[in-house]
């Protein structure tokens, strides 16, 4: 009964699709009798019109009318894709076109062939076609004259009758898309899913034991993959991948139904039996061209271990078994230019080493041998699928295919290699992890050399490559020395690699070097945000000193390598040597600054310390400034100007109240805060003169040349101010020491006014008279809402004489240069 129940599944599964092929095979053999038949009609008309044409002996003319000849009913073969005839061509006899005379003779009633009502296309060996007809894909042409008009193929959109036009290109593609291959698709899913739910109907009622259950399913997948195969060889590519890939799933889970459910095999049987059905899906992908059964076979490769699984550790056979997988799903992706089964394996095998390493790995050396082992093997077997795809000149790296196929693979591989060695090795082993680096540092440099070398691989996968060495040897820094050793490797490294990018004249090399020299920065300055105040040596004992010295003079370096090899650069590579130079100025100050706050030894008072910090910042910005001078980009002419603008500010943001508070021990126009100040002044005054001779577009040389000259007005106007608030007076009654402060003021500002005034009529300079002009104005002001209500008679009497004794004055230079300054137009 049993058995009878088996056969009775297999026909219903199995008989449908076989009748298929033979109906088939059987329509095929038909259709190429009929075109034997055709290619005999053919001979025999040939024949025949040789005989007509033979000579005839002469006749005397005759007064009947020749008889008209007899049309020949024609019968169009109507295939998938209809036949597309001019307007005036003569009918196509027999789907084909047979070579006519110059002077054809009618074809008699009896060449014509009966044809099928339902004609299927014939796949036979093509005639001898003229060198300019278009193929015939579903009849078999004969052969036709140099100038016959070749039969396109055009599918009718009408009648039988009407003439047929070709719908759009889009149309036609998606209808064979949803017909060929979707409907294929999703036909092979329903299939599976019906035949699974009768095999469940059929397990539930116990109409089959279990072995006849696994063997049903084995030969009905057997047998769906003869049939798949038949249907390949009768050209039905699109259904037969269908039927292929359901053989292929019930092999499967035949297979793993009699493990797992029916515990009829062993787990050595059974994996044996899946990795015969892997490889046999493998084959059949490759041998059909069919990338749909290639996927499913790279599914059920990697599931494979999935489903086996037990209770015990087998990594070595786990990682052997996915090693000799990946290599197979390479190469059947490299043969067939299928990329998504090298990412589909490279996915599934690093998901399957995670999940055994969290379940089985220990600290154990064999297990730390056996995760490390793998981890090599599968980085070699990845490593290698972009440059076997360029050297084989089947990919040659463009920009966009950066996070697809090969490429994407070459940039994860080092990464989960990485991953996996710091995981086993970190941080009992730090020092054979930094070995690790540096080995695959020079592994990822021979990719780099070895496809360097190699024609027609283009600079993309070599910059991939070094790039990636580049990453490798500066890990090795952080793995195995401390925070302070890191700056200083990066820092060395990056200077090095500036270098050697100028020797070898490498682009890419020098930019790797920039950005070796951006985290040696960015890990430099971490370390000033971990120190408190200490007290040592003054600046010689802090814990940054050595990796500072080493930043600076890697910056300075690889600035100086650029200044003089930087000229005819790209216009981008042009700011790299000004922002060297500018990050090794303000790499210094900075640690100077923080020191000068932290190193609490120094004792120094508040108001001294900010002192020493403007001069510290004025030095950069003098520094910067001179630098500026070599510099096209006028990037350090930007930084000194900025740097200048926050010295000034500074300076007059001062901490003015501690100044008061120790304003006894302040002398005159002779002390620190003054001097300072005067140094500031001078600085903006260099800073005008400079920029005249950086041959500056007049737009832009004029407003810094004014700014600048403001600036330093501006600024020595203030510190003399200053001079005069923090006056002692001791000899002054308390209650007249504010009234003495104003009047000071007042005379002070309009003697500096008028003195101004004489500097802008004698140079020329318009805006210093207006600023003259506006400071009296100032004055005046002043003198008008404060000293008159605030100071007794004698400050205030002595204010207003000599304020209106200046404005005058003032007036007359100005009419005695009246004649000057109109000539100037200034």
């Amino acid at each position: 009964m049993e058995a009878m129940i088996a056969l009775l599944v297999l026909l219903v599964v199995v008989g449908p699709l076989a009748a298929l092929v033979l109906s088939l095979t059987l329509r095929r053999r038909v259709r190429e009798l009929e075109l034997r038949l055709l290619l005999l009609e053919n001979e025999r008309t040939e024949r025949t019109r040789a005989t007509a044409r033979a000579p005839e002996p002469v006749r005397p003319p005759s007064t009947t009318e020749p008889a008209q000849p007899i049309p020949v009913e024609s019968r169009t073969v109507q295939p998938t894709a209809r036949l597309q005839e001019p307007a005036d061509a003569t009918p196509v006899q027999h789907a084909t076109r047979l070579r006519e005379p110059a002077d054809p003779t009618p074809v008699p009633h009896a060449t014509r062939l009966r044809e099928p009502a339902d004609p299927t296309p014939v796949h036979a060996t093509r005639l001898q076609e003229p060198a300019d007809a278009t193929p015939v894909q579903h009849a078999t042409r004969l052969q036709e004259p140099a100038d016959a008009t070749p039969v396109q193929h055009a599918t009718r959109t009408g009648g039988s009758g009407g003439s047929g036009t070709r719908p759009p290109a889009q149309w036609s593609n998606l209808e064979q898309r949803l017909g060929g291959t979707w409907l294929n698709r999703v036909g092979a899913l329903v299939l599976t899913l019906g035949i699974a739910f009768f095999l469940k109907y059929a397990f539930d009622n116990q109409w089959i034991q279990p072995a006849g259950r696994v063997a049903l399913g084995l030969v009905a997948g057997a047998l769906l993959l003869l049939v798949g195969e038949r249907l390949q060889r009768a050209a039905y590519r699109g259904p037969a991948q269908g039927v292929v890939a359901v053989g292929i799933a019930a092999l499967y889970l035949s297979v793993y139904a009699a493990f797992a459910f029916y515990q009829l095999v062993t787990q050595p049987v059974a994996f044996a039996v899946m990795v015969l059905v892997t490889a046999t899906a493998a084959a059949l992908a490759l041998h059909h061209d069919a990338r749909a059964v290639a996927v499913l076979a790279n599914l059920g490769g990697f599931l494979t271990p999935i489903l086996l699984a037990t209770d015990r550790d087998a990594g070595t056979a786990l990682f052997g078994y996915l090693a000799v997988l990946d290599a197979g799903m390479l190469v059947v992706a490299w043969h067939r230019r299928w990329p998504e089964l090298g990412l589909m394996s490279f996915a599934f095998t690093h998901a399957l080493y995670v999940a055994w390493f969290q379940r089985w790995y220990t600290t154990t050396p064999s297990q730390q041998g056996v995760a490390l082992v793998a981890a090599g093997v599968f980085l070699v077997l990845f490593s290698l699928v972009a440059p076997t795809e360029a050297l084989s000149r089947r990919l040659p790296p463009r920009p966009e295919h950066l996070w697809r196929g090969p490429a994407l693979i070459a940039l994860a591989a080092p990464v989960a290699a990485f991953v996996a060695a710091r995981e086993v090795l970190h941080p009992a082993h730090v020092t054979w992890l930094a070995v690790a680096c540096l080995v695959l540092a020079a592994y990822y440099l021979g990719l780099a050399q070895s496809t360097a070398k190699a024609p027609g691989v283009g600079p993309l996968l070599v910059m991939l490559h070094g790039a990636v060495s580049l990453a490798f040897l500066t890990l090795t820094f952080p793995v195995q020395f401390a925070e302070h050793g890191v700056a200083i490797a990066w820092s060395v490294e990056g200077a090095a690699i500036v270098w050697g990018g100028f020797r070898l004249d490498a682009r890419p090399l020098r930019l790797g070097g920039l950005v070796v020299l951006a985290l040696a920065a960015v890990r430099w300055m971490t370390l000033f945000g971990e120190r408190t105040a200490h007290r040592g040596v003054f600046v010689l004992d802090h814990p940054a000193w050595s990796a500072t010295v080493a930043f600076v003079a890697a910056s300075a370096l690889a600035a100086l390598a650029y200044h003089a090899n930087g000229r005819g650069r790209r216009e981008r590579e042009q700011f790299a040597g000004p922002a060297l130079a500018l990050a090794a100025v303000l790499s210094a100050t900075i640690f100077l600054h923080v020191e000068l706050e932290r190193h609490v030894a120094l004792g120094l008072e508040r108001p001294t310390q900010a002192l020493i910090a403007t001069l510290l910042w004025l030095a950069a910005a003098t520094l910067t400034l001179g630098l500026a001078g070599a510099d096209r980009t006028q990037v350090l002419l930007g930084a000194a100007t900025l740097l200048l603008l926050f010295v000034g500010l500074g300076a007059i943001n001062g901490d003015l109240e501690r100044w008061r508070a120790a304003r006894a021990t302040l002398t005159p126009l002779a002390n620190f805060r003054f001097v300072v100040g005067l140094l500031i002044v001078g600085v903006y005054a260099l800073y005008a003169r400079l920029v005249r001779t950086l041959g500056l577009p007049a737009a832009t040389e004029q407003p810094l040349r004014t700014a600048a000259t403001a600036g330093a007005a501006l600024f020595l106007l203030w510190h003399l101010s200053m001079e005069i608030v923090l006056l002692p007076l001791e000899s002054v009654a308390p209650g007249d020491v504010t009234m003495a402060h104003h009047m000071g003021l007042s005379i002070l500002w309009t003697l500096y006014a008028f003195v101004a005034m004489g500097i802008g009529l004698q140079r020329q300079h318009g805006a210093l008279r207006f600023g003259a002009i506006g400071l009296f104005a100032l004055t005046v002001v002043k003198v008008f809402l404060v000293d008159l209500g605030r100071l007794d008679a004698g400050y205030r009497i002595l204010s207003f004489v000599v304020l209106g004794g200046l404005l005058i004055l003032a007036s007359f230079l100005y009419t005695r240069y009246r004649e000057r300054l109109a000539g100037s137009g200034s």
